[in-house]
């Protein structure tokens, strides 16, 4: 005969919670009631303040209740210096948002190559795409960055690749009327 081992609820709770946590220890810290020091300072732009909490924490994926990190807070923003910071930190530039945008979508959409540029030395995925299925690389192509585009195709960015609905980078060029990035989308294979 078997004995099955009792425990209290509590305990198995308590249990599954430190399981969760275990597999989830790659993902970002989430933040729901107070931003987290470091949140604040990236979105104010404090350079000094940034790097006064990373010393002091090793965390600088922390993430708001839409899930943005410090690194999408910086490049919306502009801020390439606290860009520069969060990744020699550590941050990660493949968490997305809770639209799925991760950094280098982000990038994309302010059409800003030196942030672009950053994100891809620290291993941001080109391929990833958000949950409307573009990647950064249909992002630029929407919004008409030629010199984005052209970094992201020799970045290894898959220019035959669609959306969820069924456009790829090139048919966003030809719908945004810009001729030049669809011919630079042409000569890398899109057809």
């Amino acid at each position: 005969m078997s004995k099955r081992l009792r425990l209290p609820v509590g305990t198995m709770a308590a249990a599954l919670i430190a399981v969760l946590a275990l597999s989830g220890a790659a993902r970002a810290e989430v933040s729901l009631f107070a931003p987290p020091e470091l949140l604040e300072a990236t979105t104010t732009g404090d350079l000094d303040k940034m790097r006064a909490i990373l010393v002091r924490t090793s965390r600088p994926d922390v993430t708001d209740y839409y899930g943005n990190t410090p690194l999408i807070i910086a490049i919306k923003a502009g801020n390439g210096e606290a860009v520069r910071l969060l990744l020699d930190s550590g941050a990660h530039p493949n968490l997305s948002d809770r639209e799925g945008n991760n950094a280098l979508i982000w990038a994309a959409e302010s059409g800003d190559v030196g942030i672009l540029r950053q994100l891809l030395k620290k291993n941001a995925k080109p391929n990833q795409d958000n949950r409307q299925g573009l990647t950064a690389l249909m992002v630029a192509a929407r919004k008409g960055f030629a010199d984005v585009v052209e970094v992201l195709i020799k970045a290894g960015s898959d220019v035959k690749k669609a959306d969820y609905t069924g456009r790829d980078a090139l048919t966003w060029a030809k719908e945004s009327r810009n001729p030049r990035v669809a011919e630079l989308l042409r000569q890398a294979g899109a057809r």
